[in-house]
């Protein structure tokens, strides 16, 4: 409760911050030097916010793209082409891991963007002190994501659309910068596939069998769907598909694995905690398919191109959904509100307890995501 009001009172201090200090509009011939992007989410949200980065590229070819975002998101802009230097801010509002950044650490930042004199700030979400930052003028130009959802909720400016990536873009749209690419992005390299083509031959996985990724974990208990679930789905797959099963996840996510595949009869591998974000992306790009929570890894999977299954309960998929022609996403409590509270209304068993093994299977067999001339390996 406490964070949703924090929220809500950030949202208000920066739309305010816009609208008195920033009400004028890009000049005609703006043409700016150096441009910093704030975007302080989740691995997730981040990735749904790279066509930012793209349509200001296209938009600005001859400026310095800095972006300002958590240590754990680096990765997904320090690959991206069109970024041109990352810096990170860890924030006391979205830090689930590690240390957030100090307040002196945070002064220290500010006076560091004080020097790169920058000629436009695009803040898609910040907190508390980057909008402190706005506040001590720290560039002559700024566009906010906030102004433009306050003005949303007074009925004023709307968003184009309710999915994050195009509210994202709106924040552009709104400024006259054009926005033609829509697609989130996380870039593979040459050394990534290798990596992955080799991890395939260390497990003798045959690349004439359909390989789908699972991944039954998730920050948020509540995201969850029930491991004898994903065990069961999971049998489906290597005997009636003779698909090969990979479980992911991050280190923390192994015991939730782990449970898993003991529910399991069939084979089944797990390279949980083996990976690093661009490994696992390598390897989720070989993947057929991907079937999984509503979490940073199912965004990755859509990213780098894979047919995507994402499994909804106390999420929006609507405005959260995995981006792309190749995602669906399923949910059947659809009476249920997004929220982000440590227990359910519905009681102890939750909404992803509605969704039933057969939902998972219909969707794979009506969009044959199953059939190997769908991918490419």
């Amino acid at each position: 409760m406490l964070q949703n009001v924090s929220e809500i009172l950030t949202l208000i201090a920066s739309a305010a911050v816009q609208w008195l200090f920033y009400r004028k509009r890009l000049p005609k011939d703006f043409s700016p030097k150096r441009i910093l992007i704030v975007k302080l989410d989740h691995i997730g949200d981040v990735i749904l916010a790279t066509p930012v980065f793209s349509n200001l590229r296209q938009a600005y070819p001859n400026a310095e793209l800095h972006a300002l975002t958590g240590t754990w998101s680096r990765v997904v802009l320090e690959r991206h082409p069109d970024v041109n230097k990352v810096l990170d801010y860890n924030s006391p509002a979205f830090c689930r891991t590690g240390q957030p950044t100090s307040l002196n650490q945070t002064f220290q930042l500010y006076r560091q963007l004080r020097r790169q004199k920058y000629d436009l700030l695009v803040e898609l979400r910040g907190d508390w002190r980057t909008v402190w930052f706005a506040f001590g003028r720290l560039t002559a130009h700024r566009l906010s994501r906030a102004a433009l959802q306050i003005s949303n909720r007074l009925g004023l400016s709307q968003f184009s659309g309710t999915h994050e990536t195009t509210r994202n873009l709106d924040v552009l749209r709104h400024a006259g910068i054009p926005t033609s690419v829509q697609t989130a992005t996380f870039f593979i390299t040459a050394e990534d596939e290798q990596w992955a083509s080799n991890l395939l031959a260390t497990y003798k996985i045959d690349k004439q069998s359909p390989l789908v990724a699972i991944h039954p974990g998730s920050p948020i208990p509540q995201k969850r769907w029930h491991p004898e679930r994903y065990a069961e789905l999971a049998d489906w797959l290597a005997t009636q598909k003779r698909a090969q099963v990979l479980f992911v996840g991050v280190e923390d996510e192994i015991p939730i694995v782990t449970e898993t595949q003991k529910f399991m009869q069939a084979k089944s591998i797990s390279i949980a905690g083996k990976t690093t974000l661009t490994q696992l992306a390598s390897i989720l790009h070989t993947c057929n398919v991907f079937i999984g929570n509503d979490s940073g890894p199912m965004h990755l999977a859509a990213a780098v191109g894979t047919q995507t299954i994402g499994l909804y309960g106390p999420g929006d998929p609507t405005r959260f959904g995995p981006m792309g022609v190749r995602c669906q996403t399923i949910r059947r409590k659809f009476d249920c509100p997004p929220c982000s509270g440590t227990a359910c209304r519905f009681g102890k068993e939750g909404c992803m307890s509605q969704i039933q093994v057969t939902d998972v299977i219909q969707v794979l067999e009506a969009a044959r995501y199953l059939s190997l001339e769908s991918h490419e390996m």
